[in-house]
């Protein structure tokens, strides 16, 4: 458990970094990231201000990389080790309603409705806090953890029982907005890549591989297809009335070929004009024309296409990727056995800056009981 003096010396760093994230070279940044969000400064109330200037401080990355928290604590060299581990922790925050379990002394115990993990949750402000949050009610807040506990961060919002409903909604927009904030629990994480091979599985075997190209206008029938094969294995029957994929984006539609690719870690994804690369892989004679050059450049840059999708076409001839990637990068002495991986990690440095996450979305039982409609409204 954490000790009075640890937390009240979290809460005064957490002061100490607010303070240092309101200077006038953050202004530019602070605003942009509220218009991104969908806001103007002078628009917002204090809750809704505090809630998304913590989301800035601890979680945008400004143009250099970096977060105010991390600036904060480069600029801040007297931390000792723990006191740093502990404020560069905070940019993992745990997020979306919580249900109260009850008070434990000057805690209060709470479970999270997306990743279904019990938190002993502390305020640096003191316990009477929690007066107003009586068991069986929802909080919504966001927490940072202080040793082996948590702590606070931001504003904190309060739910009786009777909007038990409402909570589960922002649970159920959370866990399929951001699937790896379910990913936090060890089970859910396993289940979710068991999951994701399972589905593979049931793509190759609808599709016959796990990489097939296909025309941009025939992949939401393709897809509506796979749905209602998933569907049939799943309940063990045909379900023609079932609902179909996901709308495919209009750019993957009017795409003159997509590729589909079923990766192990990567998941599904579509891939326009993928036929086009795949061809300058077969054929890097046609990198001199146009067409052929510029789209193979997109799959280099773009930070959407995976770096496995380079990998895989580069593997099926490494001599002629080779002088693919000479031919794009003006690397003349390029080897793709050779420097493959550090040109991937040089151009993908945003997919490598994460460790990889099952990129199915996990819902527990308890949410979809939620959202399930009553037998007589079908």
């Amino acid at each position: 458990m954490v000790g009075a003096a640890f937390l009240q010396r979290a809460g005064d760093l957490k002061g100490e970094l607010v303070e240092f994230s309101q200077q006038p070279r953050y202004e530019r940044a602070a605003s942009a990231f509220l218009e991104a969000c969908g806001h103007q400064l002078e628009e917002l109330g204090e809750h809704e201000l505090i809630l998304l200037w913590d989301c800035f401080v601890l979680e945008h990355t400004l143009a250099n990389g970096r977060t105010v928290v991390e600036q904060f604590v480069a600029a801040n060299p007297q931390l000792t080790e723990p006191e740093r581990e502990m404020v560069l922790g905070w940019r993992d925050v745990v997020q979306g309603p919580f249900q109260v379990l009850r008070r434990d002394g000057p805690a209060l115990l709470v479970r999270s409705l997306v990743d279904e993990l019990t938190y002993r949750v502390r305020s640096n402000m003191g316990p009477g806090i929690f007066r107003r949050t009586p068991r069986g009610w929802f909080i919504i807040a966001r927490l940072v953890a202080v040793g082996d506990e948590w702590m606070l961060s931001g504003p904190l919002s309060v739910l009786p029982a009777a909007e038990r409903d409402f909570a589960y909604e922002l649970a159920m927009d959370l866990a399929v907005r951001m699937p790896e904030a379910a990913f936090r629990n060890p089970a859910k994480l396993a289940l979710a890549w068991e999951q994701q091979r399972t589905e593979r599985d049931r793509f190759i075997r609808f599709f016959g591989d796990d990489v097939v190209v296909i025309a941009g206008e025939n992949v939401q029938d393709r897809m509506d297809d796979f749905v209602a094969f998933c569907r049939a294995e799943i309940l063990g029957r045909p379900e023609p009335d079932g609902p179909g994929a996901p709308a495919i984006p209009l750019d993957i539609l009017e795409s003159e070929t997509v590729g589909l690719i079923y990766d192990e870690t990567d998941g599904l994804g579509f891939y326009a004009e993928f036929g086009l690369v795949e061809q300058a892989f077969t054929d890097p004679g046609l990198l001199r024309r146009r067409r052929w050059r510029e789209q193979t450049r997109v799959y280099l840059h773009d930070d959407t296409v995976e770096p496995m999708v380079l990998r895989r076409l580069a593997e099926r001839d490494p001599q002629k990727a080779s002088v693919v990637f000479r031919r794009l990068l003006k690397w003349p002495r390029f080897e793709w056995s050779r420097d493959g991986v550090e040109m991937l990690r040089e151009l993908k440095q945003d997919y490598y800056a994460q460790p990889p996450w099952p990129r199915v979305s996990l819902v527990s039982d308890q949410l979809t009981a939620r959202r399930r409609p009553p037998s007589g409204n079908r």
